[in-house]
């Protein structure tokens, strides 16, 4: 393989898609960006998908033909040696989609699938924060928190490919399920929708906060994880308990991870990330103290380096590894 062939990397989403010509050492060749038809059926989702990669190919001045793999991250459980999305939490009509098939049908190139947390991991192990080192956990922590594993420079999935739903481990045994079948699963009791959830529910059962008329706002569909920092920055006793509490099982989870993994390096990305001296610091600290023979206090724990681009750098990524498989 030459340093000049290409691959493509595709990172379809709730409400776009994301498709990124590169060559196989992550350099950026070109991209193309659509709205996900999210709607419509599966079939029009995936020819969308090939609408957008073809984009991306002739923006990068190529054809098809010089293409010699195409990656795809996607939301929810895939099943990758299938190239199936098993579920999709934001596509509905994509459970059980034979997606590499079709896609590989509409593109005449072969085509490889993951979990979007998973080649999100891929790629900043690859391309972002995580390069150079071999065994690192990435954890996006928004909507839910997810994660992806790399273990000897490998993306490891587990004996059935669903490795990585960190989010589902209990924290906390007799705590909420919140939207996991996993009771006090991380998720619902540290991700923006469980500290929204939280909050909700401590209102609506009579505490007293400043949040309230967020809440009771008939222009707005309810809490948000960023009301609730606002509201604990400006010094809501409610707020800053709730995320005091969410803080404590922050930290929880993270000491599990050390203790179970040892990874060279934490990367933690999504949404909530951007409050990393109000709710990550705080809880990496925890981390660094509860871990098992100190294991977790000379973990380096970072931001992510990739942005938007993760996702899709990840897919390059999967790609890339495609080739030489």
């Amino acid at each position: 393989m030459s340093a000049t062939d290409a691959v493509l990397g595709i990172d379809i989403g709730g409400t776009k898609i994301l498709a990124l010509a590169a060559r196989p050492d992550g350099t950026t060749l070109a991209t193309a960006v659509a709205e996900t038809p999210s709607r419509e059926s599966a079939e029009r989702i995936i020819s969308a998908m090939a609408e957008v990669a073809r984009s991306a190919v002739a923006n990068a001045g190529l054809t098809t033909d010089a293409i010699g793999s195409v990656g795809v991250a996607a939301a929810g459980a895939i099943d990758a040696r299938a190239g199936t999305i098993v579920h999709s939490p934001h596509l509905p009509a994509m459970d059980n989609t034979p997606v590499a098939p079709m896609l590989n049908r509409q593109l005449g190139i072969q085509v490889a699938i993951g979990n979007d947390a998973n080649i999100a991991a891929l790629g900043e192990q690859r391309y972002g924060a995580g390069k150079g080192v071999q065994d690192v956990v990435f954890l996006t922590i928004s909507t839910g928190i997810g994660a992806g594993i790399i273990i000897d420079g490998k993306l490891f999935t587990g004996s059935a490919g669903y490795a990585g739903e960190v989010g589902h481990m209990t924290v906390d045994a007799h705590g909420p399920y919140g939207a996991s079948t996993t009771p006090g699963a991380w998720e619902s009791l540290c991700s923006g929708t469980a500290l929204a959830r939280i909050a909700t529910e401590r209102i609506t059962a009579g505490e007293r906060s400043s949040m309230s008329t967020a809440l009771h706002d008939t222009n707005v569909e309810g809490l948000t994880a960023r009301d609730i920092f606002a509201a604990c920055r400006s010094g809501d006793a409610l707020a800053q308990s709730i995320v005091a509490d969410a803080i404590v099982f922050l930290g929880a989870g993270l000491t599990s991870l050390v203790n179970l993994l040892n990874p060279a390096k934490i990367i933690i990305g999504g949404g909530l990330s951007n409050e990393w001296d109000a709710y990550i610091a705080p809880a990496v600290a925890l981390m660094r103290e509860q871990s098992f023979a100190g294991v977790g206090k000379l973990t380096p724990v970072v931001p992510p380096a990739l942005g938007v681009e993760a996702g899709a750098l990840g897919a390059v990524a999967l790609a890339s590894d495609a080739l030489l498989s």
